[in-house]
């Protein structure tokens, strides 16, 4: 499954050196960054508008420098606005003096008036003024002409990244607000991570003629990758095609709960399926479920199943091709039985959530026990209830606690909160780019489950299951708050939005 990986200013610039001494000279590499941007600028741009391209000193401006040339070529009206003297890198300088007479060339410090004429008039405004890496704060004049962006009516489009956007800073005060961003290579922190990403727009990834080999370390989906990684649906399928998922969950308190994860599971395709549930709670869940098959289980004195149901529960595990527990399941020794069960007994793909992850903590030594491959998805909390840390420890080093924890246990983890994180034993670490505020109420977490469970069900692997799941969750958030905001996106509208979220990924395929 294609993932596009996200690096740090240090490891682009390592990987580039290796490329140079390989062959691909870092000439080439700016001829090629520029010439993609400049087609994927001229893709989307008005013919008969004019593009103003704002160019630094370094290495980001020669990019700018390379664009410009190309849409002149192109037959589009070009205007470049040095926003310093002269160039500080000599591959820029280079590409600079070879800029076409057709390209209209101004200095910002002193031809201002130009500029902003030049600036307010155009139908695209392209930033190449800072790349990454940047650090510090924006020179006052270049800070001061980005806070007017509101009144500028072009196209607005950031070469690698939003100039003065750096997750290393901390800072996103005074930068570059861009509609579009032109991602050389590969994606950036600030392409993926909030609140940085919301400087962003929409990312784009433009190759510079080499492809980054190793798959470890951490990734982010494109959207076209996302589509890309949807289980496929043949013309001629049936139910079993798509997998029969299992969902252990509920109680007396917390019908909901096993509905919202059955619904996630329903919607996200899997063939069939199957809830599990506490006897209690059998005229909730019929009243509301009409296409799940109901498998209502003893219930226990404080309302949660009942131990007693684990043997004839395990006796049907080759039925399923994918398992979750613990949505609304509550914390006690019954329920904690069938977990056991579940995860020393079920082989295949088992999705643990909720309360099941609360019964872990208490008994982590059943990890080390599991017949299939388990898939953790903790929030904070519950992810410092499995580590002994405080949840300020685990939301200060999100990457490393979920790593740490797959890698030691064999299992893969999903982190929950902004910019979930997915990290899988083998070191592989995920970056979610979709989510919304929309999702911060009670609910939000079974209905990913199900979803997960879904794509599990459909034969995806725990960690392309997690990635996917989490995408599709988020992106359906993201849909609820533009239809109902994210005051009124309750989980019932939530859950009306996944057809949105599907059509949305596969528009483009």
């Amino acid at each position: 499954m294609g993932r596009t990986r996200i690096l740090s200013a240090e490891e682009i610039r390592a990987a580039e050196k290796r490329a140079d001494e390989n062959g691909l000279s870092y000439y080439l590499m700016m001829e090629n960054a520029g010439k993609g941007c400049a087609a994927k600028i001229a893709a989307a741009a008005d013919p008969d508008g004019e593009i103003v391209i704002l160019c630094g000193k370094g290495r980001n401006g020669g990019d700018g420098f390379v664009i410009a040339r190309y849409l002149c070529s192109a037959g589009f009206r070009v205007s470049v606005i040095r926003m310093f003297d002269e160039p500080s890198d000599d591959l820029s300088e280079q590409m600079a003096e070879i800029l076409p007479e057709g390209v209209r060339q101004f200095n910002y410090l002193s031809h201002r008036y130009d500029s902003l004429k030049a600036i307010a008039g155009a139908a695209v405004l392209v930033d190449a003024v800072f790349g990454i890496g940047f650090r510090g704060e924006l020179p006052e004049y270049i800070a001061e002409l980005f806070s007017h962006y509101p009144e500028y009516t072009a196209v607005k489009i950031a070469v690698d990244v939003p100039s003065g956007l750096s997750a290393a800073n901390g800072s996103c005060r005074g930068c570059y607000r861009a509609d579009r961003t032109l991602s050389m290579l590969c994606f950036k922190k600030e392409h993926v991570y909030m609140p940085w990403k919301a400087y962003c727009g929409k990312t784009e990834i433009v190759s510079i003629g080499f492809r980054l080999d190793d798959k470890s370390g951490r990734s982010s989906f494109t959207e076209k990758e996302a589509a890309a990684a949807l289980p496929p649906r043949p013309y001629g399928s049936h139910k079993g095609t798509y997998g029969h998922a299992l969902i252990v969950a509920g109680s007396r308190f917390m019908p909901g709960a096993a509905m919202l994860a059955a619904q996630g599971a329903l919607n996200a395709g899997a063939g069939l399926v199957t809830l599990a549930f506490p006897d209690c709670i059998y005229g909730a869940v019929t009243a509301q479920l009409k296409e799940n098959l109901m498998l209502p289980l003893n219930t226990a004195p404080d309302g949660s199943i009942a131990a007693e149901n684990a043997a004839a529960l395990a006796e049907r595990f080759s039925r399923y091709t994918a398992a979750a527990v613990g949505c609304g399941l509550t914390v006690s020794d019954e329920p904690a039985a069938v977990l056991e069960t579940l995860i020393r007994q079920y082989p295949g793909t088992l999705v643990v959530d909720a309360d099941g992850i609360n019964l872990i903590s208490l008994h982590k030594d059943i990890l080390e026990n599991a017949s299939g491959n388990l898939l953790l998805t903790p929030h904070p909390a519950e992810m410092a209830r499995l580590t002994g840390l405080t949840v300020q420890e685990v939301n200060d080093a999100r990457e490393k606690t979920a790593a740490s924890f797959a890698a030691a246990h064999n299992v893969t983890v999903l982190l929950k909160g902004v910019n979930t994180v997915v990290a899988s034993p083998d070191g592989r670490v995920y970056i979610n780019p979709t989510g919304a505020s929309a999702l911060s109420r009670g609910g939000s977490g079974d209905l990913l489950t199900g979803i997960i469970t879904a794509f599990a069900a459909q034969g995806l692997n725990p960690f392309d299951a997690a990635c996917l799941g989490a995408y599709l969750h988020g992106l359906t958030g993201q849909i609820a708050e533009r239809k109902f905001t994210s005051y009124a996106a309750t989980m019932e509208r939530i859950v009306s939005c996944i057809p949105d979220a599907f059509s949305e990924m596969t528009a483009g395929t």
